[in-house]
């Protein structure tokens, strides 16, 4: 089996010679600095860096994925957000919140109309790196933590108690500008979409608000792609104990926890793929032998990926990096 079979057979639900090892990209990106300085930055403004970057990862650590890009900001910055690109060691973040009503902003920002530049540069990315072998993931960020990255986070908590229609409508615009986003990626040669919303946890929402201001959008998004034939992955960061049941309505293909989320007690309830979920904290300051610990917990709890938990700090070294990769492929026939 290849990577891209590999990778879709298991989303399919179908049965593979061991599980995948990857990391998807996006919030979950593993252009740490030693591959960015190989590149010699540039991978979140130029396509070629960040199709240089994406096969690094592939190459030299070993993650069986083509994963753009490397943020969660492209779609924010083109809704009015203002974003630092960062640095070889530092991040892209947000600087400062889009100040405009929501309604001017809904009228201002036209989902038929995501082709702002670095959007259009993810796209021109995926374009190049299309292949036969390897899979390409498109990476988006999910409706909520869109909606509280382009807008201050207090105030739409505050809108979802005080004015819920009104946060339904601009999570509702939020969400068609995201599916679009998606299907140009999927028209560009995304094999597989990632969504990641670390804002929409079960610990900020509470599974009331999370059945009302989640799940019907993610079942928008996901059953568009599903349409196109492109399978999803769906990470939930914190602890999502209390909104599994609510997660198994989502139907993606694969949901990815933190590492707080038990992974043997999450099989017993997650009827989708599972991914996950070693410790990024441990990939960037453990040892070598207690990574591989965690990573054999992993497989025997049965997760059907092997991926990070979470965002991997840019400090994160390509030898623990590749630790993992290396015992996925070759420790699982052990």
């Amino acid at each position: 089996m290849n990577e891209k079979e590999r990778l879709l057979n298991v989303l399919k639900g179908d049965r593979v010679d061991r599980p995948p090892v990857i990391c998807p990209g996006g919030m979950m990106s593993a252009c740490v600095t030693e591959i960015s300085d190989q590149v010699g930055g540039g991978h979140h403004t130029s396509s070629k860096a960040m199709v240089s970057a994406a096969r690094k990862i592939n190459e030299l650590i070993g993650f069986e994925n083509y994963g753009v890009p490397f943020c969660l900001t492209s779609e924010v910055e083109a809704l009015g957000a203002c974003v630092n690109l960062g640095d070889n060691l530092i991040e892209p973040r947000i600087t400062r919140y889009n100040d405009k009503s929501l309604e001017v902003i809904m009228e201002t920002y036209s989902p038929n109309e995501v082709t702002p530049v670095r959007m259009g540069i993810v796209l021109e990315a995926i374009r190049e790196l299309r292949n036969s072998r390897v899979p390409v993931i498109g990476n988006i960020s999910g409706h909520i933590s869109t909606a509280t990255s382009v807008v201050d986070p207090l105030e739409m908590f505050k809108l979802l108690r005080r004015d819920p229609e009104r946060a339904a409508r601009f999570m509702a615009f939020i969400n068609d500008y995201l599916i679009r986003y998606a299907l140009k990626m999927v028209k560009a040669g995304a094999d597989v979409i990632s969504i990641s919303d670390p804002t929409a946890t079960g610990e900020i929402l509470g599974p009331r608000n999370f059945q009302k201001f989640a799940v019907p959008y993610y079942q928008n998004i996901i059953k568009a792609l599903h349409q196109e034939g492109i399978p999803v992955i769906l990470h939930i960061c914190g602890n999502a104990s209390n909104i599994v049941a609510a997660l198994n309505e989502v139907e993606a293909n694969a949901v990815s926890f933190d590492s707080i989320v038990n992974m043997k007690t999450a099989r017993e309830k997650v009827k989708t793929g599972l991914m996950g979920n070693v410790s990024t904290q441990l990939l960037h300051t453990g040892e070598r032998e207690k990574i591989l610990s965690i990573i054999r917990n992993a497989l025997h709890s049965e997760v059907d990926i092997v991926a990070p938990a979470c965002g991997l700090s840019m400090a994160t070294s390509v030898s623990n990096l590749k630790a993992m990769t290396d015992y996925v492929k070759e420790g699982y026939y052990k």
